[in-house]
């Protein structure tokens, strides 16, 4: 979308839900189902819910899950981690009770008032990100192919349209994907035999920036964002980091 009609669109977006809360009952909140003009969660849910934690809690430093009684590293990345070119994974939450819920209702129902949410929280990551290690250019993990024509639209590339576009924050769509296959009809053993095959950088880009920030909205087994950093290091990137709104971690 032009970026000025994107910022027409938003905008007219704003002004027509203020409207239309001074004259119908506040919509309700996902979770505690009271009303409330913050969609789609309310204040005190988000706080209690969807509340980003600083990455300098204790997380795993690659993989991004919680640690426990470990140090740096969890049990999983000491042992068998696939994520050998991603230098850390930054998600914000598990995937998770509420998590799982709104997630499902954005991708799967097709609800795209989450986008707007999704992308202010990813928003606070991504500047603590920026304040704690330096500047990197965003890259969104693309679509598989087809996946626009047949749904009208990809969550990934609305939030990084968002944080281009309203937020301001460096974006570039240097990859593209091949393989039509849904990762989620891949079991484990298919996901890691994907890593290389399945995306690389396209023909056009000439010059790759030395940090990189994949954009996806899940980390499930590791193997998408492993696959992107693989092709984005081998054409020159020194750095590779991602920040996914979800891990499932269990």
């Amino acid at each position: 979308m032009n970026k000025k009609l994107f910022a027409l669109v938003n905008a007219s977006e704003t002004i027509l839900r203020k409207l239309v809360f001074s004259f119908i009952p506040a919509y309700r909140c996902i979770v505690c189902n009271a009303e409330s003009d913050d969609l789609p969660v309310c204040y005190e849910c988000r706080q209690k819910y969807f509340k980003v934690d600083s990455i300098k809690n204790n997380n795993c430093q690659r993989c991004g899950k919680k640690l426990i009684s470990e140090k740096k590293l969890c049990m999983q990345c000491r042992s068998e981690s696939i994520l050998h070119h991603v230098n850390s994974v930054f998600p914000l939450f598990s995937y998770r009770l509420w998590s799982s819920e709104a997630l499902c209702r954005w991708k799967l129902k097709d609800e795209r008032i989450y986008s707007s949410f999704f992308a202010g929280l990813l928003r606070e990551r991504l500047l603590e990100i920026f304040h704690e290690k330096g500047s990197y250019v965003i890259v969104p993990v693309p679509p598989r192919p087809g996946k626009i024509k047949e749904k009208g639209w990809d969550q990934i590339e609305e939030l990084a349209v968002y944080l281009e576009n309203v937020f301001k924050l460096p974006v570039l769509r240097l990859l593209e994907r091949y393989s039509s296959v849904e990762q989620k009809s891949l079991d484990k053993e298919g996901r890691k035999l994907s890593i290389g095959k399945s995306y690389g950088v396209k023909r056009q880009v000439k010059n790759i920036p030395k940090k990189i920030c994949l954009l996806d909205d899940v980390m499930t087994t590791g193997a998408t964002i492993e696959s992107c950093a693989l092709k984005l290091k081998e054409a020159g990137s020194e750095e590779v980091i991602a920040v996914t709104l979800f891990i499932v971690d269990r």
